[in-house]
């Protein structure tokens, strides 16, 4: 079952992701390419590429959490396969493969919103559990 889930980030939001699913240890994310986000080249940067990985592995933990942990990104690497341009949507899906006391590590596949649901990107994200601020 899915879980209703917040908008997400001023980050996230500036960027055009979307939450669009979210259950434990998984979420789905989605972004429509658009201009603001390109490369020199003029198509989509990396850092967006990795903005939504980082947002699809990090929304995979939210349901996993106590009530005053959050999970923050330590490290993450990311795998650019394919390139994309305005228009293209995006599907960013995340699924938390570890989930220790400490340190949880999320899996990411990013795909073309396309008939054939061409992979586009793969990442890694590493996260550690820290105590929320009041």
């Amino acid at each position: 079952m899915s879980t209703p889930t917040k908008p997400g980030s001023p980050f996230m939001i500036h960027c055009g992701i979307q939450i669009t699913e979210r259950r434990e240890y998984f979420a789905e994310c989605r972004m429509t390419v658009k201009e603001e986000l390109h490369n020199t080249v003029g198509m989509l940067h990396g850092g967006a590429l990795a903005t939504l990985a980082d947002c699809a592995g990090a929304v995979s933990t939210w349901d996993v959490m106590g009530p005053n942990e959050i999970a923050v990104t330590t490290d993450f690497n990311l795998t650019c396969l394919k390139t994309t341009y305005s228009g293209d949507r995006l599907i960013a899906t995340g699924t938390l493969i570890h989930r220790g006391r400490r340190f949880m590590r999320s899996q990411v596949e990013i795909r073309k919103d396309d008939e054939n649901h061409t992979l586009v990107a793969t990442a890694g994200v590493s996260l550690m559990v820290v105590e929320k601020k009041r």
